[in-house]
């Protein structure tokens, strides 16, 4: 199996029962560089623009838009700070603009161009020496400028590479320096993209949604290379978000009491201190309601491959599952604060243990009748802390049935093979297919597979369910459905492909996805894995537990140059 993780993969796996982020909420690499010397650099924009930056400080900067030209000359210059980052704005044509970037070296700089109305959200890359063009800016006071009036530029555009070697205006070749390799990742779910939730064997527990805004950083080492090309690197952490608690969630909590922040020079007054994966998770199935909370055990192990995407890694989780309020707000809410993660308390604990309390909404859930969750709020009733390794990658991740497997114990699938083993007086079953008293011992309820995906539908047991949103929730009207647009419908039970012979299997098919020029890419995590049954009946009977799990959760990653400040 190819090693690994493109950067921004670093353990995917990290969020894999927990949550999911903001698409929008990632930020700019901040890595190391330098402030460049006086000069002019040329290059490209992304979607095939030039660009022109003239540098002591930041003195001007040109590029395309939209088949105009946009200029600025800034009076006094702008400021690069000593890692040779910069972040200017400035209107033009009645329209924001804001470019920034970092100066990797004295040869190179990248960055971004966003403007307000979004249709010029650009990267950009130039170079010291390029081919410049020849704008004549007008500048106006206030920072805003009209449009150039020179003739229009015809100048070659400059095509970036990874290993460029620009040369002088003068002629003299420019030795590029070398690209450090990062030091650490930040990985947040993609809350915009499909995913993957399934546990355990009834079907009933499957498809289900998770919280937004999740987000875990880890460390980058020991790579093949020192500068880029990285090769394989190692992974480690979990380490402190670099915004936690202005924007990133403050995922480092006491374990006993996750409404508490902490860290290593602040020890909590009783019990460890703990990475946890983002705010409690609400779940619902079988008409039952659970609150999970994830606990991050031990240092997080996994290899990445700097430059293909790929990674595999593993984490070790503490699944601590407590009562559901009620089967539609499984757990506690935060409600009434304006800004998740902004440090700032604005809302009150509706339930839990720290009810009446202030809180700062640690993420939200796309099902509506669950709302906002916040660590500041922990739910109460505590039913079972489960262990659950999770061992994954940005590949396909499969497990196969074979003779030596371990026999099923739900009533009718004895004859069947599990992928996971019993446990206790438990029973399990490869899928709630093969335990409907309609179909025992015949062939009529096998799982099915649905169109070329890697997911089953039972075909011949069915439930009356919401849909398309508020899929957990039972009806048997459309009256029973207060989600709009939801209507009650008959649903073919989800279940596994294996069908409990020998030969069947499972998969989880993840993505690798290399890093942009800016060190962000958007891969998937993939992996399996066995649940253990919690100490409440009723809950193992719905969930089909023990049970398999199946995770496969589109990820956003971002590369850091510089270990976040504790």
């Amino acid at each position: 199996m190819t090693r690994g993780l493109r950067m921004a993969g670093a353990l995917a796996m990290a969020l894999a029962i927990a949550q999911c982020g903001d698409s929008n909420d990632v930020r700019i690499s901040t890595g190391r560089g330098i402030a460049p010397s006086p000069g002019t650099f040329t290059g490209s924009l992304s979607d095939g623009g030039s660009i022109t930056i003239g540098v002591g400080s930041i003195e001007s900067v040109t590029f395309d838009c939209d088949d105009e030209t946009i200029s600025e000359t800034f009076t006094p210059p702008r400021e690069i700070d000593d890692d040779g980052s910069f972040s200017v704005g400035f209107s033009d044509g009645g329209r924001e603009f804001r470019v920034e970037g970092q100066f990797r070296d004295n040869s190179a700089v990248d960055g971004t161009i966003n403007d307000e109305d979004n249709e010029c959200d650009v990267s950009f890359e130039a170079f010291r020496g390029g081919p410049e063009r020849t704008p004549t800016p007008t500048p106006t006071t206030g920072g805003s400028a009209t449009a150039p009036t020179s003739t229009p530029d015809t100048s070659p555009i400059v095509t970036a590479t990874p290993t460029p070697t620009p040369t002088a205006t003068t002629g003299t070749p420019v030795t590029p320096v070398p690209s450090p390799c990062p030091v650490a990742v930040e990985v947040l779910g993609n809350a915009g993209a499909s995913k993957i939730l399934d546990s355990g064997w009834s079907g009933l527990a499957h498809n289900a949604t998770v919280v937004s805004d999740g987000k875990l950083t880890f460390t980058v080492s020991n790579c093949e290379n020192e500068t880029k090309p990285c090769g394989d690197c190692e992974i480690g952490g979990p380490i402190q978000n670099a915004n936690a608690g202005a924007g990133d969630i403050d995922a480092q909590r006491c374990v006993q009491d996750t409404s508490i922040t902490c860290d290593a020079g602040t020890p909590c007054p009783s019990g460890a201190c703990a990475f946890f994966f983002g705010a409690p998770l609400p779940l619902s199935a079988g008409g039952i309601g659970t609150c999970v909370t994830n606990q991050v055990n031990g240092a997080v192990t996994g290899t990445g491959n700097a430059e293909t995407g790929e990674f595999t890694g593993t984490i070790n989780l503490t699944s601590r599952v407590h009562s559901g309020i009620e089967t539609n707000r499984p757990c506690p809410t935060c409600d009434g604060d304006g800004t998740a993660n902004d440090g700032t308390k604005g809302g009150t604990c509706s339930g839990g243990s720290k009810v009446g309390q202030a809180c700062d909404v640690s993420g939200e859930s796309p099902t509506p009748s669950f709302g906002s969750t916040s660590l500041d709020c922990p739910p109460s009733g505590l039913i079972s802390a489960l262990t659950i390794t999770l061992a994954g990658s940005s590949g396909t991740e499969t497990r196969t049935l074979a003779a030596s497997s371990p026999n099923c114990t739900a009533f009718g699938a004895t004859s069947k093979k599990c992928l996971c083993p019993p446990q206790g007086s438990e029973p399990n079953a490869p899928n709630a297919c093969l335990d409907d008293s309609a179909t025992i011992g015949t062939d009529e309820g096998l799982c099915s597979r649905i169109g070329s995906t890697n997911e089953g539908q039972c075909t011949a047991v069915a439930d009356l369910a919401c849909s398309p949103t508020e899929t957990f929730r039972g009806c048997t009207t459309n009256q029973d459905c207060p989600v709009s647009g939801d209507s009650c419908i008959a649903v073919n039970r989800p279940c596994y492909l294996d069908n409990g012979v020998v030969g069947g299997s499972v998969s989880a098919v993840g993505k690798a996805d290399p890093a942009d020029a800016n060190g962000r890419a958007e891969p998937t995590f993939a992996a399996l894995f066995c649940i253990p049954p919690v100490a409440q009946t009723a809950i193992n009977r719905a969930g089909g537990l023990p049970g398999l799990g199946r995770i496969e959760l589109p990820l956003i990653g971002q590369e850091l140059y510089e270990l976040p400040t504790p």
